[in-house]
């Protein structure tokens, strides 16, 4: 596929043909989740699919580089940015300053705190292959020679696990459209988003914003408001 049209980083929930759009507004105010993650006997993403689809051929600068930062992160979109306008002057696109205060509005340090050493990197090694990842540049350049445009995936990926949970993004996956090859392929980015990038988040099948306070049940016999204790509906009875 040749890149004609900004990238979109993420919308699984949306819609797996475009595969990412920004499904979360994940930011600064997402709260520090994994340390409220209710037990539960199901994990999502807990396996790789086996039919992926993958070149394993194909490198990404990512692979082999530290764990991306805020300035590259914003590096990233202002080389992709750069590359629109002087293929589109007709068109209105952020400045460079825009997109810097966005993108670093965007940054989540709840999931970019907690990245372990190399996460990045053994991510990318993982899904450089996947179809998702296609794409070039108007100048010609891959996508994939872009520093962040790989790790890009992971941490986007992890941001809307973290305000939405993984079972919302694997119901939302498994509704998309009849193409089960897009819907494998976000199935193993999101696993070894969570394996490499965000292990601390692979038991948050709701987050907390999302779970009923036991007080609110009825009966609610293991509600101890006074303590903050929450718990999910099926609990509370």
């Amino acid at each position: 596929m040749t890149f004609r049209a900004v990238p979109a980083l993420f919308a699984a929930a949306v819609a797996t043909s475009a595969l990412f759009t920004a499904a979360c507004g994940c930011g600064n105010g997402l709260e520090d989740v994994s340390a409220a993650i209710p037990a539960t006997d199901q994990r999502h993403f807990a396996d790789p699919p086996v039919d992926a689809p993958r070149d394993r051929s194909a490198r990404c600068v990512d692979a082999d580089l530290a764990n991306m930062t805020v300035d590259d992160y914003v590096a990233y979109w202002q080389t992709v940015f750069t590359d629109q306008r002087g293929h589109h002057p007709d068109q209105s696109f952020p400045s460079n300053q825009e997109l810097a205060d966005q993108k670093r509005a965007e940054w989540s340090p709840v999931v970019n705190d907690a990245v372990p050493p190399g996460g990045d990197a053994a991510f990318t090694r993982e899904v450089c292959g996947l179809p998702t990842l296609d794409g070039t540049l108007y100048s010609g350049t891959p996508l994939r020679h872009l520093r962040g445009h790989a790790a890009g995936f992971g941490r986007q990926t992890c941001a809307s696990i973290a305000e939405r949970g993984t079972r919302d993004l694997w119901e939302s996956v498994q509704a998309q459209d009849a193409d089960r090859s897009k819907a494998a392929a976000f199935e193993y980015l999101a696993h070894s988003a969570i394996t490499n990038v965000c292990p601390q988040l692979a038991d948050l099948t709701t987050p907390p914003n999302q779970v009923t306070a036991c007080a609110d049940l009825t009966p609610d016999p293991s509600a101890r408001p006074s303590e903050g204790t929450f718990c999910t509906p099926e609990r509370g009875r």
